[in-house]
């Protein structure tokens, strides 16, 4: 396993669009675990205010900071049903979340990666899994969204990577018209 503290480690989330707060999470991840893999969630949802990107500019995004890291892979899943509400709603999230880890690499996750105010404990209960938990320093999806539509291209680059500035055009036009009147 070399020096790391982990085999195997899984982040899932929307991305609805990746920003430092994420890359938080997954630089911890990649610093920690020997192969990581991450799942990119509400792959068949965009278009609307909540979810504006679909799964290919997402992962577009995340790939042009991470570039073709081998340690690194990249997936998507459907979300079931509505965020889950209920602890045992959560374990079935948990349970279908697995199902697409394994069905990209065949492995179940040693350890498991999210933010701070993430209930992976209720996601994972089904599952012998660590948690590690990062606090993603309060950036949000409606925050992002809100620079772009605003068209602050200033704020969104303090929490935002570099590598995806130059998109910041071709995501801004996306989120105005999601978000017109």
């Amino acid at each position: 396993m070399g020096s790391y503290k982990y085999k195997f480690g899984l982040f899932h989330g929307r991305f609805q669009h990746i920003q430092l707060g994420h890359q938080k999470v997954i630089d911890k991840m990649l610093s920690e675990c020997e192969e990581a893999i991450l799942l990119v969630g509400e792959c068949q949802s965009y278009g609307s205010k909540r979810n504006p990107f679909n799964v290919l500019d997402r992962i577009d995004l995340i790939k042009r900071i991470y570039g073709d890291n081998k340690r690194l892979k990249i997936g998507f899943f459907p979300d079931p049903h509505g965020i889950p509400k209920t602890e045992e709603e959560y374990r079935e999230w948990g349970n279908w979340i697995v199902s697409f880890c394994q069905f990209y690499t065949g492995k179940i996750p040693e350890v498991v990666y999210g933010g701070s105010e993430t209930k992976l404990e209720w996601l994972y209960r089904n599952h012998d899994m660590k948690f590690e938990k990062v606090e993603r320093d309060g950036i949000s999806a409606t925050q992002l969204r809100d620079y772009l539509l605003n068209g602050d291209e200033s704020a969104w680059q303090k929490v935002t990577d570099p590598k995806i500035h130059s998109r910041f055009s071709y995501l801004r036009k996306i989120v105005s018209e999601v978000c017109k009147d």
